[in-house]
């Protein structure tokens, strides 16, 4: 599952101290940012990153085209292993495929099963939707045929794809059959499921539940929840998921597991247990922060992030940076993506822990000045 996430605000030290300190009661301030909380360790399981995974591939979009924007593909499996920053080179050639589109955030791109999806925030017309198993391409319909106001969240949830539009829901459901007698535009239904008390841009983090039916999302400061099925949100309680972005359920770890968002975890990924949907879950779940620093730059260079999970608890992290020869600049066109995949596992001290590390290092340069993909990288798997 993937979607495209606008640069999400750094929460302050302070509130991160106080949610922690709700959890951890009297242990010292020094170790918040370092050791959050403790994870159920009844829930844990053993790891088993030697099983066969069915082959996944990275698709980067990328504004290195004048007329729009290319989608790379990049083949994962075929990294070496290492924990440090390799020499880059050119992204991958050539594209998978080329969307033509005006620059200006004036697009957005979701994933859905094997298809990109190539949203316009205007405009009536109908949009590109490109399928990377069958090289195919169809058309869907604009959601509403109107501005869309930032980056919509979306979310693949059993052979369906959910969309917040602002104040509203969309469902785009199953491609029209090829072979039926009236030809039907892919379209999406507005449901009549209003967000509460939030918009869309307001979203911190989302998951989908263990159930495989449930969306978990936190906006101002609470954490909600939307039964797919019955299309009803429920208010989990007054605390949020410690993710930065899109979290994903890992069955080996029995817990979320996502980019932390609090200071003190910057370049870590986090674990989570989850909550029942059923009853309202007052206090924050326990949540434990990963040992291993994963980016490759400090402050100055980092640009943004995207995890991807390449399913059987085997994950991708994607790092946007400034190229060394553009430090202090405040627009830096020229830019580097480290790409690092990794297993987890707790250790035998309980502790959150990345396996088999592998990278590879990819420059590029932007064709256009402060275009919409400029931060955080938009990439899928696929």
């Amino acid at each position: 599952m993937g979607d495209y996430w606008s640069e999400f605000p750094k929460i302050r030290e302070e509130e991160e101290e106080s949610e922690i300190g709700r959890r951890k009661g009297d242990m010292p301030k020094r170790q918040l940012t370092l050791q959050p909380c403790g994870h159920n360790t009844a829930k844990r399981r053993t790891c088993h990153h030697h099983q066969q995974r069915r082959r996944r591939y990275v698709y980067l979009i990328v504004d290195d085209w004048e007329r729009g924007y290319s989608v790379r593909k990049i083949d994962v499996d075929t990294f070496r292993r290492s924990s440090k920053a390799v020499v880059p080179e050119p992204l991958p050639e050539p594209p998978v495929v080329r969307f033509e589109g005006y620059h200006g955030r004036l697009w957005f791109f979701g994933a859905h099963g094997t298809n990109i999806l190539a949203l316009p925030a205007y405009g009536t017309a109908d949009f590109p939707v490109y399928d990377m198993e069958t090289m195919g391409i169809t058309l869907c319909a604009h959601p509403n045929g109107h501005k869309i106001c930032g980056p919509p969240l979306m979310a693949s949830i059993a052979g369906k794809l959910y969309m917040l539009v602002e104040s509203s829901l969309a469902v785009l459901g199953a491609r029209p059959p090829p072979d039926s007698d009236e030809y039907r535009t892919w379209a999406w239904t507005f449901m009549p499921a209003h967000l509460p008390s939030f918009q869309g841009p307001d979203v911190k983090s989302l998951a989908v539940h263990s159930d495989g039916r449930t969306l978990f999302v936190s906006a101002k400061g609470r954490t909600f929840s939307l039964d797919t099925g019955s299309l009803k949100w429920t208010c989990q309680g007054n605390w949020v998921m410690p993710f930065n972005g899109e979290a994903y359920f890992d069955d080996q770890l029995d817990a979320w597991v996502g980019l932390c968002i609090y200071e003190g975890g910057f370049g870590h990924v986090c674990s989570c247990d989850t909550v029942p949907v059923a009853a309202e879950c007052q206090t924050m779940p326990a949540w434990k922060l990963g040992k291993d620093q994963l980016f490759y730059a400090d402050r100055e260079r980092h640009l943004g992030a995207t995890l991807l999970s390449m399913g059987d608890s085997w994950y991708c992290l994607l790092e946007c940076v400034w190229h060394e020869d553009h430090v202090g600049e405040d627009y830096a066109a020229h830019r580097v993506y480290h790409v690092t995949t990794f297993g987890l596992k707790y250790d035998k001290d309980g502790e959150l822990r990345t396996t088999g590390r592998k990278a590879r290092s990819y420059e590029m340069t932007d064709a256009h000045e402060l275009n919409e993909l400029y931060k955080r990288p938009v990439a899928f798997s696929i």
